[in-house]
C-alpha cells in the first residue's frame, strides 16, 4: 500500500465517491434493454444499434482516456470528475430529446468522453480518500451503476413506457454527481517530465500486457454483457424482458457487492492468485449461459460471473497504479483505454451475430476470453517499473 491509503475522511466523501461511480457508468448500461426499440423506432439494425451502444460510446472513451490525467493535472482531480459529469448529463439530455439518429451519437459521444474522464479520476481519487477499500467501493458503485441501468431499462420495457424516460433519468444521475462532489477537495495528479519514458518502458514489459488482459475481462467483457445480454436471453432463451433485467441487475450488483470484497481482502493480503483465479468462476458462468439461456441457467450463471469479475477489481486497479506510483493515473488510463479496444470491435459483432442466430458462439468465445486472462494474471511480478527520469 501507498502512503496515500489510510482511513475515509469523512461518509460525505465516501458517499460521493460511490455517486461519481453509479452515475458515470450508468451510461454503459441503458441502451442494451432498449436495444429493439431503438432498433424499431429509427429504422436501424442491432448492428447499428452496437454501433451506438459500443462502438462510439467507448471510442468516445478511449478519446477521453488519453487526456483524462491530463485533466486532472490542470484542473484538479474532483473538478475534473465534475467536468466529467456535466457531460454525461448534457448527452443523455441530447439522447433522450433528440428525433434522428444523428442525435443519437451525439448523444452516445459526451457520456463517453466524460465517463472516461471520471473512471480515471475517480478511481485515483478513490484511493486517496480510503485506500484499496474505498476503491472497492468505487468499483462496486461502477458495476450497481451497470445494474441500475439495466433494470430501469428493462422494467420501463416491460411497462411500454416510452425508452426515453430511462435517459432523463441518467441526466439527472449526473447532475447529481457533479454537485455532490466537493470541489476543492483532491489534489492535481502528478504528471512529471517522465511519464513518456513509462510508456515507452511499459509496451516493453510482458506484465502491462498481462495486466491489460485482466483490465479487458473485468471492464471489457462486462461492457459486452451489458449491451446484449438481456437481448441475448430474451432472443434464443425463455426469459421475459422484466426477469432478463432482473438477472442483469443480479450479474452487474453481486460484482458490485464482491468488488468492496476483493478491495477487503487485497487490504488483507489475500494472495494475489486467490484473487485473480476467481475469474475462471465467471468463464464457468458465461459458458453455462451460452449453452442454456434459460432462466434457471442464467440465475446460476451470473451468481458465478458475477463473484469471477468482482473479486479480483481492487487488485487489477492496485497493482496498475503501483507499476508508476509518482502518476498514478497513467498506467491506469492506459490499461483502461487498452481494455475497451475489444468491445468497441465485438459489440456490433455480437448484435450481428444475435440477429444471425449465433449469439452462442459469440458468448462462448467471450468465455474462452475469460480463462485466457484469469490463467495468464495467476501470478504477480513485480511492482513499479524502471522508469528513469527524463
Amino acid at each position: 500500500m501507498t502512503s496515500t491509503e489510510g482511513r475515509p475522511r469523512s461518509a460525505r466523501l465516501v458517499i460521493a465517491v460511490a455517486l461519481v461511480g453509479f452515475c458515470g457508468a450508468w451510461n454503459a448500461g441503458n441502451v442494451g434493454p432498449v436495444a429493439s426499440e431503438l432498433s424499431n423506432d429509427f429504422d436501424v439494425s442491432l448492428a447499428a444499434v452496437g454501433v451506438l451502444s459500443g462502438t462510439l460510446f467507448l471510442g468516445s472513451m478511449i478519446v477521453g482516456l488519453l487526456f483524462a490525467a491530463r485533466i486532472g493535472e490542470r484542473v484538479g482531480v474532483t473538478r475534473g470528475i465534475q467536468i466529467g459529469c456535466w457531460a454525461i448529463a448534457a448527452g443523455n439530455l441530447i439522447f433522450a430529446l433528440t428525433p434522428i439518429f444523428a442525435g443519437l451519437a451525439v448523444g452516445r459521444v459526451l457520456p463517453g468522453l466524460g465517463f472516461a474522464v471520471v473512471n480515471t479520476l475517480g478511481a485515483v481519487w478513490a484511493r486517496q480518500v480510503g485506500g484499496a477499500r474505498i476503491l472497492g467501493v468505487f468499483g462496486g458503485a461502477i458495476q450497481l451503476g451497470i445494474a441500475g441501468a439495466l433494470l430501469l431499462g428493462s422494467g420501463l420495457s416491460d411497462l411500454g413506457i416510452d425508452w426515453r424516460i430511462g435517459f432523463v433519468v441518467a441526466s439527472l444521475l449526473a447532475v447529481a454527481g457533479a454537485l455532490t462532489v466537493p470541489g476543492r477537495h483532491g489534489g492535481r495528479v502528478a504528471r512529471p517530465p517522465r511519464v513518456k519514458g513509462f510508456l515507452g518502458t511499459a509496451v516493453r514489459h510482458v506484465r502491462v500486457y498481462r495486466l491489460a488482459l485482466l483490465f479487458t475481462a473485468l471492464f471489457g467483457v462486462p461492457l459486452i454483457l451489458g449491451s446484449w445480454l438481456i437481448e441475448y436471453l430474451t432472443r434464443d432463451g425463455d426469459v421475459r424482458a422484466a426477469i432478463a433485467g432482473a438477472i442483469s441487475f443480479l450479474l452487474f450488483g453481486l460484482s458490485a457487492t464482491l468488488r468492496v470484497v476483493g478491495g477487503a481482502l487485497l487490504q488483507r493480503r489475500v494472495h494475489h492468485a486467490w484473487l485473480t483465479g476467481a475469474l475462471l468462476l465467471a468463464a464457468v458462468g458465461l459458458g453455462a449461459i451460452a449453452f442454456d439461456p434459460t432462466t434457471a441457467v442464467a440465475f446460476g450463471g451470473v451468481v458465478l460471473l458475477g463473484t469471477g469479475v468482482g473479486i479480483p477489481y481492487a487488485a487489477a486497479l492496485s497493482e496498475a497504479e503501483d507499476l508508476f506510483p509518482d502518476a498514478p493515473s497513467e498506467p491506469l488510463a492506459l490499461l483502461t483505454l487498452v481494455s475497451l479496444v475489444l468491445p468497441v470491435i465485438v459489440i456490433p459483432i455480437v448484435g450481428q451475430s444475435l440477429e444471425d442466430g449465433n449469439g452462442r458462439f459469440a458468448f462462448v468465445a467471450l468465455a474462452v476470453f475469460l480463462v485466457l486472462a484469469s490463467v495468464a494474471n495467476l501470478k504477480r511480478a513485480g511492482i513499479a517499473l524502471p522508469v528513469k527520469s527524463r
